[in-house]
């Protein structure tokens, strides 16, 4: 059997976040061990989860008198989420979702 490496599964790892799809089902979708699969998750999960947190977000507070509902919220599998105030864009939801 091949040796699958840390880069291959780290794209998968990274594919598997934005597939939405469970680890199981990724895996059989991409015909590869489930066991490993999961051990090489459970290794970039913990180095992701004890790095520096920052994302390349900034939350940005609104002062009281223009605060808004959120109109839509997006969440993402990586556990980033992004609320949409005001009007919405079709064209500006579909770029942060894809």
């Amino acid at each position: 059997m091949k040796k699958t490496s840390i880069e291959t599964y780290y794209e998968l790892f990274y594919r598997w976040q934005r597939s939405g799809l469970s680890k199981a089902a990724f895996a059989d979708r991409e015909g590869i061990s489930k066991v490993s699969f999961y051990s090489w998750c459970k290794k970039f999960e913990t180095k992701t989860d004890s790095q520096d947190t920052s994302t390349g977000f900034t939350r940005i507070e609104l002062a009281e008198a223009t605060a808004q509902l959120a109109v839509a919220k997006i969440n993402y599998p990586s556990g980033i989420s992004v609320e949409l105030l005001g009007p919405l864009d079709p064209d500006r939801i579909k770029a942060l979702l894809f």
